[in-house]
């Protein structure tokens, strides 16, 4: 079953930088949010969710069949779903 939900406006965002992006660039603008982050907190998020996206760049690279920009959303969506629900229970 498909789940036909729109995917969240930042897990297009997101998407769209992972897959127009090489890893350098996409290092780069993780780089930036780290040195434009307003508090200490919020640096520390971004901190994780550019590691974690670095990652998942790194590993779309070795795979021989790349998602569309419609699964990576939807990916991209849950995962985010997930971190909130993660974030909520502690």
């Amino acid at each position: 079953m498909v789940n036909s939900s729109a995917p969240d406006p930042m897990a297009a965002q997101m998407a769209q930088l992972i897959l127009g992006s090489d890893l350098d660039e996409l290092r780069e603008v993780v780089k930036r949010w780290l040195a434009e982050a307003p508090t200490s907190n919020v640096r520390r998020q971004y901190e994780v969710f550019g590691a974690k996206l670095i990652e998942l760049k790194h590993a779309l690279a070795e795979q021989p069949l790349q998602p569309t920009r419609e699964e990576l959303e939807l990916a991209l969506t849950m995962m985010m779903k997930l971190a909130l629900q993660s974030d909520r229970s502690r």
